[in-house]
């Protein structure tokens, strides 16, 4: 997988060829199997523990069992003090259809954003279906928005931003998981990730970012458990044991599906949205204090085919 460079790459397709020519100057982020390049680290990094079963055998996807009692559903290390506050936002933006056909419908996506905020303002930003990160957050600073905030392009109209003036970028990175069935098949699906440090407490947060393969709740080959298990793996070879762990994005997989099930016995599931019958979640590792919002789709006179979600915990 490319490196991701803060800064550098693009959310959408401009500048595509020149963000790669810098990115293949750059010392790579991410290595073989999902993992990114910490080897000074690695004694912290939590690492995925596959055994001899596998799912989506002979496919590219075909990954490990994990122990069937694995699962990264614990604060991270005894005494951890509830003493920071993180607010994130999820939201598939819809981008064919509200941005290219509708002209983002009078900053709809930016008006959502500013007035959603509040006084703390939002941590960490997600987007799926984002072919220009750079245009909602204009508009959401149009609108009022505040902060200083830098973005990591996850490629697949992917984007995490997060707010530099309290978190230091301590590495990225991105891998494929999944993919599309044949009924609705637009390809390969991936996860993209950051990891944090609180300038404030010192505290460490890996949030991922990802949008899940069609159609909605397929199971078997790469659109089921094994896309889930590939992004634990993800989670495992990159986040390190003493991380708070977020997983957001549109999934396309409702509660009762084989992906949201398997992701549910190794994470917590914290908040669902209603759209699609429940296809966009929120998902933390820890017992935390957290509350959760549906924000609905816009603020414009149209919006997206999602909406957006927003939860605060309290870490």
């Amino acid at each position: 997988e490319a490196p991701l460079i803060p800064g550098v790459a693009q959310c959408g397709a401009a500048k595509r060829a020149e963000d790669q020519l810098l990115l293949q100057t750059r010392s790579a982020v991410v290595a073989a199997e999902g993992r990114g390049n910490l080897s000074a680290e690695d004694a912290g990094l939590i690492h995925y523990p596959g055994t001899d079963r596998l799912r989506a055998r002979g496919e590219w996807c075909e990954v490990q069992e994990p122990p069937a009692q694995w699962a990264l559903r614990t604060c991270p290390w005894a005494g951890w003090r509830p003493n920071l506050r993180v607010k994130v936002l999820t939201y598939n933006l819809y981008w064919w259809n509200l941005f290219d056909r509708k002209g983002g419908a009078g900053r709809s996506a930016g008006k959502l954003i500013a007035r959603t905020a509040g006084s703390h303002g939002y941590d960490l930003m997600a987007f799926q279906e984002c072919d220009d990160r750079w245009r909602v957050l204009a508009d959401a600073r149009a609108e009022g928005l505040s902060g200083d905030y830098d973005a990591v392009d996850g490629g697949k109209a992917l984007a995490i931003l997060y707010r530099r003036s309290r978190w230091r970028l301590l590495s990225a990175g991105r891998m494929d998981v999944g993919e599309d069935g044949p009924a609705q098949y637009y390809g390969r699906r991936s996860v993209h990730w950051v990891r944090l440090q609180n300038y404030a407490t010192g505290k460490t947060v890996f949030f991922m970012n990802h949008h899940g393969p069609l159609p909605i709740n397929q199971a078997g080959s790469c659109t089921g458990s094994a896309a889930a298990l590939n992004i634990m793996k993800a989670i495992a070879n990159n986040a390190h044991g003493h991380d708070a762990i977020f997983l957001v994005g549109d999934f396309n997989a409702q509660r009762r599906s084989s992906r949201i099930q398997e992701l549910s016995r190794r994470l917590r599931r914290s908040y669902t949205g209603r759209s699609m019958g429940g296809v966009d979640h929120i998902f933390k590792n820890c017992r935390w204090i957290s509350w959760g919002r549906n924000l609905g789709k816009g603020y414009g006179w149209a919006g997206s085919d999602h909406d957006a979600l927003s939860s605060n915990f309290l870490i």
